[in-house]
Order: C-alpha cells, then sequence, then structure tokens
C-alpha cells in the first residue's frame, strides 16, 4: 500500500525492478478501510484534534500491472474556528516491472483544489524517469538516479525483510502536488511475527498465518540537505503487501490508523507468471 500524507497525502508504502523477488507474485488484491485519529502520546501543539479515513484498493498483479485507488479525508481542529477538512482522491496504474506508472491525484481543503495531478512516468533504457506531466502544467521531465515506483517499493521492503535485512535506502517517486516529487527514503525493519491478537475481525480470515514485519520508513525531501524527514510512517506489513496498523507522524503531530474494514478481491483469472 503505498501511503502519502498531508497535501501530498496517503498514497504512502506502499514495485518492480529487473528480476521480481516472489514477494512480488503474492500481492493480495483488497480493500482496506483505515480510522484515522490523533495520536495522543505525541504533543500535537496547537491541535486540539485530528480524525479521518483512509479507503485504499488494489487490484492486479505482476503480470497486468497493478492499479491503485485511494481516498483520504481528514478533519483538524485547532480550537480557533470550524475544523480544517481535506480530501485526497488518487488512481494510478504501474506496470508490473516498475518501468511505468500513470497517475491522477486531487488535492482538496474546505471544498476548494488545491493540487490536480495527472502524470505518467516511464524508465528510460539509461534507468533514469521520464515524466510527462498534462497536469497542472503540461510539460517532460527527466529524474536522474535510480528511483523505485510506489508499489515497486512496497515490494523491495518485503524483499528486504524476507532476507532479513534491518535496513532499506531508497529513492522513492512520489509525483506530489507538481508531477515531480522524489523523497529519499530510509526503511528500518523489524522482527518477522505471526501474532493475531491485534488483527481485525474482518482481515483473519485471509491474513493469519501470514508473516508480517514492523516497519518504519522515513520520507525525506531529496531536494534538500540536512533536514528532518517530512513525514514518517510506521506500519505493520504482511507478506502479502496487506498493511495493518500504521501510524502517519507529521512532526508537529501524529495521526494513528485502525484497520475496520478488509475485503479479498478475486485474483486475475489467469495466473501470473511473471517474465524472468
Amino acid at each position: 500500500m503505498p501511503l502519502r500524507p498531508g497535501s501530498a497525502s496517503l498514497a504512502l508504502v506502499l514495485t518492480l525492478a529487473g528480476l521480481l523477488p516472489a514477494s512480488a507474485e503474492a500481492l493480495l488484491p483488497h480493500r482496506a478501510g483505515y480510522k484515522m485519529t490523533l495520536d495522543a502520546s505525541k504533543n500535537s501543539g496547537r491541535l486540539d484534534d485530528a480524525s479521518g479515513r483512509i479507503d485504499y484498493e488494489i487490484r492486479g498483479d505482476a503480470c497486468e500491472g497493478y492499479t491503485v485507488n485511494m481516498r483520504q479525508v481528514s478533519s483538524l481542529d485547532t480550537g480557533e474556528g470550524a475544523p480544517v477538512r481535506s480530501e485526497m482522491v488518487s488512481t494510478s496504474w504501474e506496470d508490473g516491472s516498475g518501468n511505468a506508472y500513470r497517475f491522477k491525484t486531487r488535492d482538496r481543503m474546505d471544498g476548494d483544489t488545491k493540487s490536480d495531478v495527472d502524470a505518467q512516468a516511464n524508465r528510460l533504457d539509461n534507468g533514469d524517469l521520464q515524466v510527462k506531466i498534462a497536469k497542472p502544467d503540461a510539460r517532460t521531465v527527466d529524474l536522474k538516479g535510480r528511483i523505485l515506483m510506489p508499489t515497486e517499493h512496497v515490494v523491495h521492503v518485503l524483499e528486504a525483510a524476507a532476507k532479513g535485512d534491518s535496513l532499506l535506502e531508497a529513492k522513492v517517486y512520489d509525483g506530489s502536488s507538481d508531477g515531480t516529487k522524489v523523497y529519499n527514503t530510509l526503511a528500518v525493519i523489524g522482527r518477522a511475527s505471526t501474532d493475531t491478537a491485534k488483527l481485525f475481525d474482518g482481515a483473519k480470515a485471509s491474513l493469519s498465518g501470514h508473516t508480517f514485519y514492523p516497519v518504519s520508513v522515513s520520507y525525506y525531501d531529496a531536494e534538500k540537505k540536512d533536514a528532518s524527514p517530512e513525514y514518517v510512517m510506521t506500519f505493520t506489513l504482511y507478506d502479502n503487501g496487506v498493511i495493518g496498523e500504521l501510524k502517519i507522524d507529521y512532526g508537529d503531530f501524529a495521526l494513528r490508523g485502525a484497520l475496520d474494514a478488509f475485503e479479498p478481491l478475486k485474483a486475475s483469472a489467469t495466473p501470473c507468471q511473471p517474465k524472468k
């Protein structure tokens, strides 16, 4: 589940490059819903309350690519006037080999559109990304270096976890408000577990017996030097790509997400055998 917070919102943890790891063939098509609340354990300064919801859907596989639809709504109450309400809606498709990614994302705040992005990124022969942006301004931008696509990043985290690695550094394409956003990320991966004590009852049939890892990913603005992370996502990541509970720390405050809706979706009728 690629996730984006705030104005970039959550689309953010959530692809695939070169030879596909075994985990890439097992991403579970599913719908998931998360109830978001203010993390009371963190000093939130002038923020009196916060609430919201994330609804997420992923379909497809490594052969036909992955289609992701997501909606995030939030309400932030500072105690001064009406709460600030925001909504992010995104839809995307990512090639199963991590060589192409197209998406549309719209952010609204109190009913006004703050950003409306329509773009497509393709990997060039030299490994760089070329991004063709239709909105907000028509242009083409080349992004240098080895940059992962969003779902590709999830698969690389799973691959690292399966090997017992505790750290993974990667540049990740986000797009965000203008179609060019890239983050430097650092994933810290904890010990594997199969404990179902905290698992949402509606997901137990699909996730019981599956291994999951506690993961924390820090997202740094690639254009800033020696800066603090723009946000940190902490979550339980299952070996089939499902995210259980999650926390998003924005620095000034943090939100916790509890899985409260889950539905596995039908896999492709044609068994996927990715190209080697």
